[in-house]
């Protein structure tokens, strides 16, 4: 017997080998009233609880979330292998002069020793790899020796450096304390004061600016895509006329939403905790304070997307009887999660305070991606938050109801693809 029909008979009260099962009690069973008999919870939990079963006991689900925990584990193993000491800059005896400043200067570029070195082994020093680059002096003239290539920070570290003595010098042969210079100097500086002060680096911004909105947009498509193609293939195994035959159309659709977003949610959870644990561990970005928070923040986006979408989907899936034909019925809902995740890696990188990504992030279907990235950066006040999730709701239950139509109208029709205006069609 095949899988769905064995998932069916949970649903439709026969027993496997597709005999009526009878009641608790010992009489008529409940599902010979026909469509109706459960009553709509019982029923929607049935179908939600199966979905749930069917899933999470398929190898596709424990090996692609094996396999994207294996990819955070490598990804983490990378960064920590690549975490390299500091750079080791020889400064032979001609300009160990000049070694103060550049320690002085190196401190706000980067992890940088300087080490007095002999002049006669700095090539084999620099071609062994045991220094990044030799500073010295000749004619007068500071020089900077390399393998291949000399490393930009590097340079702008020497250049700075050989201004810095330089200046001093001519402080000295004017007259000019450089010390009492230099403080005066400093008394001049400009304080930055910023309205919204940034808590990431610009390459830690944009790897939260992916991350969130990459993987909310690769579980919308993927627990999509998965909703879509059991529809059809319930469709075209008959099954589905086995379902209905003891509950109502809207009961089955809601039934498979709440089961496929709880395997979804499932699985964000698994791997957002990973995610969050490797950051912490290897330091690789700046989190929010309130982890716990963002990672709830992004479950709730998430069914709220989820429903939102997968409805949409599975309407439109509802329309076709073959596999072939779904990527037909499904390409503009593939549009509408797209366009988000899209425009959330370019505005958001280019620049995340612009007033058009704030009034996109409101609005559905683009809210559910764009929105919880804003979150993740701490640029989304509560009001926007709190605005945009109303209108989410509100869109999901729209949604969910014109699907629930589509669907109904749909799922019974073999054959051709159903025309959208008859799948419309209020009965």
């Amino acid at each position: 017997m095949s899988t769905a029909a064995r998932a069916s008979g949970d649903v439709t009260g026969q027993g496997p080998d597709g005999d009526q099962a009878s009641a608790p009690d010992g009489g008529t069973p409940r599902s010979e009233g026909g469509p109706g008999a459960l009553s709509a919870r019982r029923a929607v939990g049935l179908v939600a609880r199966r979905e749930i079963n069917s899933r999470m006991r398929t190898k596709s689900f424990v090996l692609s979330t094996l396999g994207l925990l294996l990819g955070l584990g490598v990804y983490a193993l990378i960064i920590l292998v690549s975490e390299e000491g500091p750079a080791k800059v020889g400064v032979e005896r001609e300009a160990s002069a000049m070694r103060p400043a550049l320690v002085a200067v190196a401190e706000g570029v980067g992890d940088v020793e300087f080490v007095s070195v002999d002049g006669d082994r700095t090539d084999r020093l620099l071609r062994d790899g045991d220094l990044s680059a030799v500073i010295g002096r000749a004619d007068g003239q500071l020089t900077l020796s390399v393998e291949r290539e000399a490393d930009e920070d590097l340079l702008a570290v020497v250049r700075a450096a050989a201004t810095e003595e330089r200046t001093t010098r001519e402080l000295e042969r004017a007259g000019v304390d450089p010390v009492e210079f230099r403080e005066r100097v400093a008394s001049a500086t400009v304080r930055v004061d910023a309205l919204e002060p940034s808590r990431n680096s610009a390459a830690e911004q944009f790897a939260l600016i992916l991350s969130s909105t990459g993987l909310l947009y690769f579980f919308f498509v993927f627990y999509g895509i998965m909703l879509a193609q059991g529809v059809v293939e319930e469709k075209t195994s008959r099954v589905v006329e086995l379902l209905l035959s003891t509950i109502r159309p809207w009961q089955l659709l809601a039934g498979k939403l709440i089961g496929v977003a709880v395997v979804g949610l499932t699985q964000l959870v698994v791997l957002g905790g990973a995610a969050v644990a490797l950051a912490q561990g290897t330091g690789a970005l700046t989190l929010p304070t309130a982890v716990g928070g963002t990672l709830a923040t992004l479950g709730v986006w998430f069914l709220l997307g989820f429903f939102l979408f997968a409805a949409m989907l599975a309407a439109a899936a509802a329309r076709v009887s073959r596999q072939e034909d779904l990527q037909g019925v499904v390409q503009p809902v593939m549009l509408l999660i797209t366009t988000p995740f899209v425009l959330g890696i370019s505005l958001l990188s280019k620049d995340a305070h612009h007033p058009l990504i704030e009034w996109l992030s409101l609005v559905p279907p683009l809210s559910p991606i764009l929105m919880p990235a804003r979150v993740l950066l701490g640029i989304a006040p509560v009001w926007q938050i709190a605005l945009s999730l109303v209108l989410a709701v509100a869109a999901v239950a729209g949604m969910t109801r014109i699907a629930g139509r589509m669907y109904a109208n749909s799922v019974l029709r073999s054959g051709s693809r159903v025309p959208l205006a008859e799948a419309l069609r209020l009965r």
